[in-house]
Order: structure tokens, then C-alpha cells, then sequence
């Protein structure tokens, strides 16, 4: 009767799953800090459709890859941009788990913002031509939603550990 109950339980995890909804998407704030011109720097916010891997992962606006950016929302100088504006796909990158290159071309009627990867970290430049403005500083990356583990990992580690308590209890009882 064990042996029944412990491989239906397997069976039931193993099959349920491919089906466990994957983890939630996480949405990181942006703080742009003016190092030098006369805009005083912006805020944004970008979301990504899974946790990033902890080694290096990398996450595209049309998904070319995988896994989505799936929303980018930058504001300075009174513009805002998004991922509507942006002149190029743009992209987000990470490496040991933190934020390591933002790729965005953006374009309004009244000013251009461009990021880029600086030596000293995530840098940006915004020009607004029509209005005499421009800045250009660094970029501080948080997230601001909580990573949470994939039910399905979950899943898979305990189906594991239930399994591995099955044999150990087998052995022990003959």
C-alpha cells in the first residue's frame, strides 16, 4: 500500500509540474542622477518577465531570446520615455545577478535620451535640441518587487525530497 501511495504522489508531482505557473515578473526603479548639465535627472522603471539567472541572463523588447522586456518607462526634463519610442529594440542585460548594460535609443519631437554602459557604471545622456536642455549622469538600478521562486522548482525539489524519504523508509523497514 506504501508503495502505491508514494508512486501516485510521484506521478501526480511529476505530471503537474510542466504545468506550475512560472515565476512572476520583476520590475526594477531607476534613479537618474545628474552629474553634469542643467536637467536635474529623472526616475523610470523597467520589468523583465522572470527573475533574472544569477550568472548572466538577458532580456530583449521582442523577446527574440526568450525572455521579455516587457515594459521601460523613462522620465527627465518633463519627457517621457518608453518602449513605443525607442528607435532600436532595446534590451537589459545582467550579470551576477545585478543590472549590468540598459540598450535604449529613444526619440521624442522634443529630445533625445540615449543609455549606455559607462566604465564607472550605468551612465545616460538626454538632449533636448529645441529646448536647450541636456544632462547626462549615472543610472542606480533596485528592484522593486521581490524575486520569488518558480512553484515549479519548488515542485521538483519536493516530489525529490518525498522520494528520497520513501527509499530511506524502504530500507530502514526491510
Amino acid at each position: 500500500m506504501r508503495k502505491i501511495l508514494s508512486a501516485l504522489v510521484l506521478a501526480l508531482g511529476l505530471a503537474a509540474a510542466p504545468m506550475a505557473a512560472h515565476a512572476s515578473p520583476v520590475t526594477y526603479d531607476l534613479t537618474l542622477v545628474n552629474i553634469f548639465g542643467n536637467v536635474a535627472g529623472g526616475t523610470g522603471s523597467f520589468t523583465v518577465d522572470d527573475n533574472p539567472n544569477f550568472l548572466a541572463d538577458a532580456f530583449f523588447q521582442n523577446g527574440s531570446a526568450g525572455s521579455d522586456l516587457t515594459d521601460l518607462s523613462l522620465t527627465i526634463g518633463g519627457n517621457t520615455f518608453t518602449l513605443a519610442d525607442s528607435e532600436s529594440p532595446a534590451s537589459v542585460f545582467f550579470f551576477l545577478g545585478s543590472v549590468s548594460s540598459i540598450n535604449y535609443d529613444g526619440a521624442l519631437g522634443n529630445g533625445f535620451f540615449k543609455i549606455t554602459l559607462d566604465s564607472a557604471g550605468l551612465g545616460y545622456v538626454y538632449t533636448n535640441i529645441l529646448g536647450g536642455q541636456g544632462s547626462a549622469g549615472l543610472i542606480l538600478a533596485t528592484p522593486s518587487t521581490a524575486a520569488t521562486p518558480e512553484p515549479s522548482s519548488l515542485l521538483l525539489f519536493g516530489t525529490g525530497a518525498l522520494g528520497i524519504v520513501a527509499f530511506g523508509a524502504r530500507k530502514f523497514v526491510a
